[in-house]
């Protein structure tokens, strides 16, 4: 029934094979994988698990334009990336992490320290998640048009999402990334202005 169901949702609503194959593909790589060599990797990882709901919903609404999938893309991928800084602590307890291996070489974090919690103390750690956090938004900033592009009800979803994502990075790195002792998240009165400023284009970035 969940795959005529499916089938009947891609017939409707003509929604391409290939992000479900993507998705399919990163489901399968998370029971086989819980470690990451490189940024390279990451990022692939993310644009198969992350990417493909954008692009579904871009379709979904009614968009096909091509120039938009890159805009999407970026802002996937950056949430998923804020989400994996912000879940360090709980990934590391299940014994996954996505920080890159190499990244965590070259600033001495070891895996072991990730694991044990230890990780806050060591002196390269702050550094480690500043480049971390730095990539994400700069992932954050290539998606920046993406709402306005789109306009209407999607547009005001993805200021909504986008803001909640950066605010979630933010927190995390105002936490000194210290997301052993307390987890960042937004409650409801962190919501109430970002629904506010969602109702207007996003501000430019400062230089």
């Amino acid at each position: 029934p969940v795959f005529v169901a499916l089938a009947d949702a891609m017939s409707r609503f003509d929604l391409p094979p290939e992000p479900f194959r993507d998705l399919l593909s990163a489901f399968r790589q998370d029971t086989v994988q819980s470690r990451y060599e490189d940024w390279k990797e990451v990022l692939d990882y993310c644009r198969r698990s992350a990417d493909p709901v954008g692009r579904l919903i871009l379709r979904l609404f009614g968009h096909r334009e091509e120039s938009l999938l890159p805009l999407s893309d970026s802002i996937c991928t950056a949430l998923q990336l804020t989400n994996f800084w912000q879940d360090l602590a709980v990934d590391a307890r299940r014994g996954r992490i996505y920080l890159p291996r190499s990244d965590r070489s070259r600033h001495g974090v070891t895996e072991e320290a990730l694991m044990s919690g230890e990780a806050p103390r060591l002196p390269g750690f702050q550094p480690l998640m500043e480049e971390m956090a730095a990539r994400t938004g700069a992932l954050f900033e290539r998606g920046r048009e993406l709402p306005g592009r789109v306009g209407g009800r999607l547009g005001f979803e993805l200021r909504l999402t986008w803001l909640g994502g950066r605010r979630i990075l933010e927190e995390t790195r105002r936490a000194g990334f210290d997301v052993y002792r307390r987890r960042p998240a937004l409650g409801p009165v962190s919501w109430l202005p970002l629904l506010l400023r969602a109702c207007f284009p996003l501000p430019r970035p400062r230089c």
